[in-house]
Order: C-alpha cells, then sequence, then structure tokens
C-alpha cells in the first residue's frame, strides 16, 4: 500500500509539473514613493522628448511621447518593425525558403551522419518550443489586459499554431532563417536607433511571428446588426417622426483578428521563440556560410555585380 500511494503522488506531482500555468506580470514591489518619484521622472522626460521633431530625415512632426517617432512612423515600426525601410514580400520569402532547402540538401547534409545529427537537434528544437496544448486558450484571453507576459502570450499563439491548426514548426523555424537571410541583403538600419544586432532582431522576430500569427487561425467571431437599406412608410403622418426611413437590419457574422498594433510585441515574442530554436538546431555559423548566402542572394534576384555592396554586415 504504502508504494503504491507514494506511486500515485508522484504520479500527480509530474502531472502538475508538466502542465505549468502560464506566466503572468508579477506584481509590482515598489513602495508608493518610489512609483510615485518613478512616475515623475518619465514625465519630465517625455515633456522634454516631445519637444524633438522625428528621427526619421525629412519629417517635422513632434515625437510621441518616449519614442524617437513621431506617431506616424513609430505606429509602423511597431506594425512592421522598419518604420520607412523596404518590407519583404511573401514571394521573396519563399524563395528564399527554397534556397534554404536546396542548401540543406545539396550542400550542408552530405553525410549519413550530418543528416542524422541535423534531424536529432531539429527535433529538440521543436520540442523546446512546443507548449501544452492547455495553453490553446480562446481569444477573449489574449484580447484584453490579463496580466499575461509576452512571452505567455507567444505560447498561446503558437499552441493554436501547432495544437489546433495541425500547422508544422518546422515551416515557422524555416520561415525566421528566410528572413534572417533576407535583411542580410535589403535590411537597412533605422534612423533614430542604436545598436544594429538589437535593430536587425526586432525586425527579423517581428516578420517571423507575424507569419506564425497569420497562421494560427487566433480568431473570434463578431456578430453585429447591419443596415442593409431603407424602408419609407407607407402613409404620411401629422407626426415627422412617423415619416422618417426605418433601418432593415441583419445580422452578419465576420471573423476578427488581434489588432495589428497590439499584436506587435506578442509577434516578436513569437519570433524570439523561434530564434532560440533555430540557434539550437543550427548554431549562428549557418548566417554566414557563403553557399547558403549565394543561394538566398540568387533568390533575392539581386545583380551579382555588387553583392558585396548590398549586404549588410
Amino acid at each position: 500500500m504504502g508504494n503504491c500511494c507514494s506511486t500515485r503522488y508522484f504520479s500527480r506531482k509530474s502531472l502538475r509539473v508538466a502542465k505549468l500555468p502560464l506566466s503572468t506580470i508579477p506584481a509590482g514591489k515598489r513602495s508608493k514613493a518610489s512609483r510615485e518619484a518613478l512616475r515623475q521622472r518619465r514625465i519630465a522626460y517625455q515633456l522634454k522628448n516631445q519637444a524633438k521633431t522625428c528621427a526619421v530625415p525629412g519629417c517635422d512632426h513632434k515625437r510621441l511621447m518616449v519614442s524617437c517617432y513621431c506617431r506616424g512612423h513609430y505606429q509602423r515600426n511597431r506594425r512592421y518593425g522598419h518604420p520607412t525601410g523596404r518590407l519583404p514580400t511573401q514571394g521573396e520569402l519563399r524563395s528564399i525558403e527554397g534556397a534554404i532547402k536546396a542548401w540543406l540538401q545539396d550542400d550542408h547534409l552530405t553525410t549519413d551522419f550530418a543528416k542524422r545529427s541535423f534531424k536529432s537537434s531539429w527535433g529538440s528544437a521543436q520540442r523546446i518550443i512546443t507548449h501544452n496544448p492547455a495553453f490553446a486558450l480562446p481569444f477573449f484571453r489574449l484580447e484584453g489586459d490579463m496580466g499575461y507576459t509576452q512571452k505567455a502570450k507567444a505560447w498561446v499563439i503558437l499552441s493554436n499554431y501547432v495544437h489546433r491548426e495541425k500547422n508544422s514548426l518546422s515551416d515557422a523555424m524555416v520561415r525566421y532563417m528566410a528572413c534572417r537571410l533576407w535583411s542580410e541583403f535589403l535590411w537597412q538600419m533605422p534612423n533614430g536607433k542604436g545598436g544594429a544586432v538589437k535593430a536587425r532582431n526586432h525586425f527579423v522576430n517581428t516578420w517571423a511571428g507575424k507569419f506564425v500569427l497569420a497562421n494560427s487561425g487566433f480568431t473570434k467571431s463578431k456578430t453585429e446588426e447591419k443596415i442593409i437599406r431603407w424602408e419609407k412608410p407607407w402613409y404620411v403622418s401629422d407626426d415627422p417622426v412617423q415619416n422618417r426611413p426605418r433601418p432593415i437590419t441583419e445580422r452578419v457574422t465576420t471573423k476578427v483578428t488581434l489588432n495589428p498594433f497590439k499584436a506587435g510585441p506578442i509577434v516578436r515574442a513569437i519570433g524570439q521563440e523561434l530564434h532560440a530554436a533555430v540557434d539550437h538546431a543550427m548554431g549562428i555559423a549557418w548566417q554566414s556560410d557563403t553557399r547558403l548566402l549565394e543561394k538566398a542572394y540568387e533568390a533575392l534576384g539581386l545583380p551579382k555585380d555588387n553583392s558585396t555592396n548590398e549586404r549588410n554586415t
């Protein structure tokens, strides 16, 4: 009996460990005076920053709060990862994905040992971002301010992507690699920002996360009354109110996705998860492989005479 109870206890304990809850934002531990002093410093910096113009050359608008950009460029940078630069197209990213697969088959995985090693590392990388199906929460849990961290929200989107929509994590990881290679040739350092590595990761994580969010099926149904036509009264009344046309409505149900502006931090958190998985599977040397860079350069259709000038290092 003792062994049986002990086994049952440990199995329940392991079950609880396997179903860890989503992380939430911890409650603040600062005192009231400390929080007020921090708020005053932020307000002072905000007022000083708003007196300056946008960091984008040629833009005379005032900066938005503590950002170095105006409202328009700030929203574009939040949604697309860059305030003014060129953005990748779906055709370009798919072409680079084909180049990556050709590089793996023809150049990188040439021996049986390399294939076995790659299969093991790639599978283990997928396991670190394959979370519990219970994390596939409904839309309303992330629509408002539920207290979840951005990483926890990324887990929810990834769970919907894998468990509900039955998509492959390999496609998401290859898309991250394609976004990283695209940035190697066509990405430009945004104005007003410092740290090229941080700015590049901001851009790549945004576009890799947008791919997962677009294919995650994370939507909700919204039903509203829509006016389809107006009906005039068939008689004339002495009351002017009775002579007004009456609306004829019907119930329309549409699919609503996350707001692109609010989804910006979430998609970057998804990109960070994919970044960690790719580094776990491939390391960091794959980004500088000359054969892969040549294939990606040809897939983008860039001229061959100035390949070294186009590449951002």
